[in-house]
């Protein structure tokens, strides 16, 4: 009796409870409302796409996503539902279960089910999600790729691009095949860009293929692995390759020759003409194209040539690794069979070059260093044409031995002998007006170049213990230690991809895509030079004979070339068909004959060598105009530059007035002026197409203290030794 009691009272309570809330006015408080919640015009399902589970598997979460007619999410309740509950059950979180859930509200234990396929919606307010469907299958121990049969298989170990071949996938479960219960495969090739995966599915038909089985376009040339997944397994990788590159050729629009001249401001434009290593023209290929003076002439992705002032420059289009023939090891770059060799004219005859150059002191005379006397601060002054005016000096945080302009003409980069236990180091030189300067100090050394790209420059420490090389990172700041010792000489392929450093009788490969490598010469290299295609390097050392040629696909050496000498110093000419060499008491002319196609592509040389006329010299610099018609020796013992006139192959020498004996020097864009820093502690302008020393410019020190122009805080003079036009 008290126990139907007690459950009779239950009810009443509930009852009363139900009027309390349906009710309103009832009550002296504020009226209670049910929450109202919005219709949603739309629910999205995530995942949206197939789902392959084992059974008994509680690892998927469904999540829905109600949104208004604006797309907007909106708060509603969501009910997700299965299709088919003795394979697949949704809880009211969304947590699946491959089986049985033991309870929708509070899941805990998930019981295994049949073999099968179910769909999963997410609704509300009667509105209804697009169904996901899922695969309940026996668990997958491996998933194996195969070609499917009855297809023509290439002609040879690649896929040219735009080939087409299909591969299906094998789900097996303790050795038996469950692919039809696992539904369609995950397919993906890595790296991407080798190759156009587009996997048969029911949502996703291909024509001819069935759900399991995928079609493959090959498309950028490299090598890759293709995998297939189905419920967190992953299939073995198969080996894809897309065939590589083997040779490029470059055209003018509109022009019979690869030479071409314009005026400042106009442009060109060049093709590339790419076949594969099945010998198929292929297009679109993700290729390198590369200025040797992108200040003067710039080139877009598309091969557009622009000019901005009067100079000259090389064009090229390589293969290069790692956007193109992706993952092939050892790296396999492809350089053009020839270049585009520009040259470019004022845009009428009274334009002339604005240029600025920046000189600087090594602060190392007879009466002292300022890198080591206290209280020696180093300047950097500009000039500026065309009155070659002297610009106020700047201050420079430390003593420089080097003054290197990257290609751009953005900054310039001074290296320095001391860090002073870290308190010196490597300075940037922001171009601008005043330029301002920023200091690295866990770099220190000479710069031997900087890539073309500016992004990189090559630090040589000789100095500290123990000897060392610094790659700078421009764009973020940073540097990588390389333990060369001795390094005097570096280079870089037009193309960025390495770098050549040389130390005494090791020649070093530096590169951002694989590791350093090293090959042993046969004897010391003082200097190098790309080929200005890129498909070789020209060692002025390297072999007892006078040039060592070293394959810039491979490394090693391709020949040599016999000199009277070995050169000091060595220079490509921009056609790619020639080099200079200097070699005292004259020069030599390398005349290159090659056919870049492939990775090792044969290069024979025959040698001219002119005697210059003024007996024996010790070089001490070597400059090449922008347009490749001149070239100019500094020595030591002489008071001229010595000039090789590259078309007519004649020489002459212009002296420096007061017998003064030239240090460094540089050409401007155009050609017309050499700014030479001498020994009289001046900057002499030499007129290159009148063959006169035009002008001398002093840095006077100041009649108070003494100071030196190019130096303060000591009483002795700093001469100018470094001196650099901006491209």
């Amino acid at each position: 009796m008290g126990r139907s009691f007690a459950l009779v009272r239950v009810g009443c309570v509930f009852i009363i409870v139900g009027l309390i809330v349906t009710l309103t006015g009832c009550s002296s408080g504020s009226p209670t409302n049910a929450t109202s919640f919005p219709v949603p015009a739309s629910i999205g399902l995530s995942p949206a796409t197939a789902v392959s589970l084992d059974t008994g598997s509680t690892t998927q979460t469904f999540t829905a996503s109600p949104r208004n007619t604006a797309a907007a999410s909106v708060t509603t309740p969501v009910t997700f539902l299965s299709s088919n509950t003795a394979v697949l059950t949704i809880a009211s979180n969304g947590n699946a279960c491959a089986g049985t859930w033991d309870s929708l509200t509070t899941p805990q234990i998930c019981t295994p089910g049949p073999v099968g396929v179910a769909q999963v919606t997410a609704t509300a307010s009667g509105v209804s999600s697009p169904p996901t469907t899922v695969y309940v299958h026996q668990h997958i121990d491996k998933i194996v790729i195969s070609p499917i049969p009855g297809q023509t298989p290439p002609l040879g170990p690649c896929f040219s691009k735009g080939q087409l071949f299909n591969y299906q996938a094998t789900a097996l479960s303790r050795g038996l095949d469950i692919t039809a219960s696992v539904g369609p495969f995950a397919w993906q090739m890595l790296p991407a860009d080798v190759a156009i995966v587009t996997a048969a599915t029911d949502t996703t038909p291909v024509s001819g293929l069935l759900t399991g089985q995928a079609q493959v376009s090959a498309h950028t040339p490299g090598v890759a692995s293709l995998f297939a997944s189905a419920s967190n397994v992953n299939s073995q990788p198969l080996d894809y390759t897309t065939c590589a590159v083997q040779s490029i050729t470059l055209a003018v629009t509109g022009n019979n020759s690869n030479s071409i001249s314009v005026t400042s401001g106009t442009g060109k434009t060049v093709t590339a003409t790419v076949l594969d290593t099945q010998g198929n023209t292929i297009t679109q290929i993700p290729l390198t194209w590369s200025s040797s003076n992108p200040s003067t002439v710039g080139v877009s992705s598309a091969g557009v040539v622009t000019t901005t002032k009067a100079g000259g420059s090389t064009i090229i289009a390589s293969c290069t690794p790692p956007t193109c023939n992706i993952g092939i090891k050892p790296l396999l770059p492809i350089y053009p069979e020839g270049v585009v060799d520009v040259v470019v004219a004022p845009s009428s005859t009274t334009t002339t070059n604005t240029e600025t150059i920046y000189v600087a002191s090594t602060g190392v005379s007879a009466a002292g260093n300022c890198a080591t006397s206290d209280g020696c601060i180093s300047t950097l002054i500009p000039i500026t044409t065309p009155n070659n005016a002297v610009g106020t000096a700047v201050g420079l945080p430390a003593t420089p031995n080097s003054l290197v302009f990257d290609r751009q003409g953005a900054k310039a980069y001074m290296g320095t002998d001391f860090g002073f236990l870290g308190s010196r180091g490597l300075m940037e030189i922001t171009v601008a007006s005043p330029p301002t300067v920023s200091e690295f100090k866990s770099v220190t050394g000479k710069v031997l170049t900087v890539s073309p790209d500016g992004k990189k420059v090559i630090v040589s420490d000789t100095i500290s213990t123990p000897n060392q090389v610094f790659v700078f990172d421009t764009t973020t700041s940073t540097s990588v230690i390389l333990p060369i010792a001795g390094a005097t000489a570096a280079d870089y392929s037009p193309d960025n991809l390495k770098a050549y450093i040389v130390a005494g009788s090791t020649l070093y490969i530096y590169s951002t895509v694989e590791t350093l490598k090293s090959v042993a010469l046969n004897a010391p290299a003082v200097g190098l030079s790309f080929l200005s295609n890129g498909a070789f390097a020209y060692l002025a050392g390297g072999t007892p004979s006078g040039v060592a040629v070293h394959n810039t696909c491979t490394n090693a050496q391709a020949s040599t070339v016999g000199t009277p000498a070995t050169p000091t110093f060595i220079k490509t000419l921009p056609n790619a068909t020639q080099l200079l060499a200097v070699d005292s008491p004259g020069i030599d002319l390398i005349n290159v004959n090659t056919t870049p196609v492939g990775c090792s592509p044969p290069v024979s040389n025959t040698v001219q060598s002119f005697n210059l006329g003024q007996g024996s010299f010790v070089p001490r610099q070597f400059i090449v105009s922008q347009d490749g018609t001149r070239a100019y020796i500094l020595a030591s013992n002489l008071g001229s530059v010595l000039v090789f006139n590259v078309g007519n192959q004649t020489s002459s020498a212009i002296p420096l007035s007061g017998d003064a004996v030239p240090i460094q020097a540089s050409l401007t864009a155009d050609g017309n002026f050499l700014y030479i820093a001498a020994d009289d502690g001046q900057v002499h302008v030499l007129d290159t197409q009148s063959g006169g020393d035009i002008q001398q410019i002093s840095f006077p020190p100041n009649t108070t203290t003494l100071e030196n122009g190019l130096c303060s805080g000591t009483t002795f003079a700093c001469n100018p030794d470094l001196i650099a036009v901006k491209p």
